[in-house]
């Protein structure tokens, strides 16, 4: 929509620079001042003619974005979108899952985009980060991840379609090129606790300043449930006369809840942590208010046990109730909090000894068919 502006043209003497003046009144009625500056005056004309256009057909927003760098668009877009979620009747109203991992990722960004102009973002500067990002090391000197570095370049694509619905920009960096975020590329963990490894887990936790993993790290291996679901327990979830566990997921636009039951181990640990609780239905199962990495990878280290991390307890957890055969795929979807098989098979690995039952399986059914052969030869 055309909007009420005059432009000129004025030579500045001093700077020996042309000044394109552009004067307009924004959505809101307030009236702005544009100012640009060229070398010539065939540029300045040109200038003129292309704020004039990008006001009448994109508007003010528009305009305001030639001057808006990274680091302001990181700014309004960890103030409006990055913020700690807010459920209502268990439904995700406002902020982000994810929020402080996202901040972290952020800084990153803002590190190298920092003090570029947003619209002179290239898809070949995403190119750039991402093979810069995929070469760099990690902090203990490990090859970084194609999955961290795309989490990364989500987060970007997320920014850059907030400041095009934000109208600051008119096209992103991630239409200008083919897709270069490929999930296809990500190795799939799949780390399983072996047994012996569990012991010498549980037994470096055996110690003053790493006692408080060992009821949490029991919860995860026995119960399949993520790190955030355990650390939100409230004693008012737990029922230890009929050793059930009620679990709140916030995974997604919806809070969804599930009954997960206890082991006899799991449920020695709870009644020892209730004895010790304030015995209040509100207060925290497990008392860990921050995060326990550092403990958990110090443990790992005392444990001689080699590329393992908490999220690989959940997948522990899935593979082992898979292979007792006790319960069928669609009743572990529902004890983990999956709702989507393709998610769950990712959790599901076959050990040796699996693999030892297929090849026996298949022996056995190559002998049935060769002894029915032989006995229709006979008759």
């Amino acid at each position: 929509m055309a909007r009420p502006r005059t432009g000129s043209i004025t030579f500045d003497n001093q700077r020996k620079l042309f000044v394109v003046r552009l004067t307009y009144h924004d959505e809101a009625g307030k009236r702005r001042d544009l100012r640009r500056t060229a070398e010539t005056k065939t540029e300045a004309l040109r200038l003129l003619t292309s704020l004039k256009r990008d006001l009448d057909h994109e508007g003010a927003q528009f305009i305001d974005g030639d001057r808006l760098t990274f680091q302001k668009l990181a700014e309004q877009y960890t103030e409006k979108r990055l913020t700690e979620p807010i459920y209502r009747d268990g439904q995700k109203v406002a902020g982000l899952r994810s929020w402080q991992d996202q901040r972290r990722r952020l800084k990153l960004l803002s590190g190298y985009f920092g003090k570029r102009l947003v619209k002179a973002v290239t898809f070949a500067d995403l190119e750039a980060y991402k093979k810069r990002r995929l070469e760099s090391e990690t902090r203990d000197g490990g090859e970084r991840s194609i999955a961290s570095v795309n989490r990364e370049l989500a987060l970007l694509r997320s920014i850059f379609g907030f400041a095009k619905q934000s109208g600051w920009i008119g096209k992103s960096p991630f239409e200008q090129g083919k897709a270069i975020i490929s999930t296809a590329l990500e190795a799939k963990r799949e780390r399983v606790l072996r047994r012996d490894e569990e012991e010498r887990l549980l037994a470096a936790c055996d110690c003053r300043e790493r006692r408080h993993l060992r009821p949490v790290i029991i919860a995860a291996l026995d119960t399949g449930a993520r790190r955030g679901e355990l650390l939100r327990l409230r004693w008012s979830d737990v029922n230890l006369a009929e050793g059930l566990i009620e679990v709140t997921s916030y995974k997604g636009k919806k809070a969804a809840s599930r009954t997960i039951g206890m082991t006899a181990r799991l449920r020695i640990e709870l009644e020892r942590l209730y004895e010790r609780s304030p015995k209040d239905p509100s207060a925290s199962v497990f008392g860990i208010k921050a995060g326990f990495r550092k403990a958990f990878d110090t443990a790992c280290a005392i444990a001689r046990i080699e590329d393992f991390r908490f999220h690989d307890c959940r997948h522990t957890a899935l593979t082992r109730m898979v292979e007792s055969k006790e319960l069928s795929h669609v009743e572990i979807m529902k004890l983990s909090g999956h709702s989507q098989f393709q998610t769950f098979a990712r959790y599901v690995n076959t050990s040796g000894e699996t693999a030892r039952r297929q090849a026996k399986a298949l022996d056995e059914m190559t002998r049935q068919i060769e002894e029915d052969s032989a006995n229709e030869f006979v008759n």
